[in-house]
């Protein structure tokens, strides 16, 4: 059992304009966290360190927070819903980083963990995580050659119709608590596990959460949402690939599979994946051993 506190020590809250130059935020790997000022809650977590992409340049990338139009979803995918609360409260934002060295999928292991306690301090995610935007608002589009193309690059700005992004998410079932591949974790009924191939044919094509393991002693190899039986196979069809990350974690063992469905929209299975993750990683010490490697 790891205790968050000592995995993530955030450092002090600096303002979120100028943070791409302040001697304060490292040039480095790590998380960053924001929120407007003065509040408790936060309104989003993310990880940066791919490449040559370290703290400051990401944060550098959501200039368009604070421009005159809502800008596109590139090169950040947040600032759209962070311009439209910004416009909506007036309230300004600040920041808090933590460095983190090692793999990518610890960092972003450490991602999920962060919004999963986040989650259970607050009975909900920060406020513009998983595509979330204000009511009134649409997000703009991307902004990529592909896109300008096709003609469907657009800038978003005050809406007044719906949006699934709209639409509230879902808090914790449960602690960050228990056994990972328990029948109960998360505060699910998960069905038993099952090979992976009868597994898929079982699940059909429920939509809901999944779990797969190796052997009922190695813990898991990987978590993931979705429709089920199609996301399975997928999986199944890694093993054995030349070059597949995640298919040669998958050889190394006859793989099996237990899952859960719900009428839970997209952004809240993702909330819901994020707490799977964020409790097997306090409960063992690690990330599942093919998460995150794509």
């Amino acid at each position: 059992m790891i205790d968050p506190a000592e995995v993530l020590r955030w450092g002090e809250w600096r303002p979120r304009p100028g943070a791409a130059r302040d001697p304060a935020i490292p040039a480095v790997a790590g998380l960053y966290r924001i929120r407007r000022v003065g509040r408790t809650d936060l309104d989003y977590i993310g990880q940066t360190g791919m490449g040559n992409m370290t703290l400051r340049r990401r944060l550098e990338m959501l200039g368009g927070v604070y421009a005159a139009e809502m800008p596109y979803r590139d090169p950040h995918t947040a600032a759209p819903a962070l311009w439209a609360l910004r416009q909506s409260t007036g309230e300004e934002f600040e920041v808090s980083v933590v460095p983190v060295e090692g793999t990518t999928p610890w960092r972003m292991g450490l991602e999920a963990l962060a919004i999963a306690v986040h989650r259970q301090e607050h009975g909900r995610s920060p406020t513009v995580e998983f595509g979330r935007v204000p009511v009134g608002y649409r997000a703009s589009s991307g902004n990529n050659a592909k896109l300008v193309l096709a003609g469907a690059r657009f800038r978003g700005g005050p809406w007044e119709g719906e949006e699934l992004a709209h639409l509230p998410g879902i808090p914790p079932l449960a602690p960050l608590t228990g056994d990972p591949d328990g029948p109960g974790c998360g505060g699910h009924s998960w069905s038993l596990w099952l090979p992976i191939g009868e597994a898929s044919r079982s699940a059909g094509d429920a939509i809901g959460l999944y779990r797969i393991r190796g052997a009922p002693d190695s813990g898991l190899l990987y978590i993931g949402q979705g429709e089920i039986g199609h996301r399975l196979r997928h999986h199944a069809r890694k093993v054995g690939r030349v070059g597949d990350r995640q298919g040669e974690v998958f050889a190394a063992a006859p793989l099996e599979s237990s899952w859960v469905a719900g009428g839970w929209l997209a952004h809240q299975r993702l909330e819901l994946e994020v707490d799977l993750i964020a409790a097997h990683l306090l409960v063992t010490g690690r990330v599942p051993a093919a998460q995150f490697l794509g």
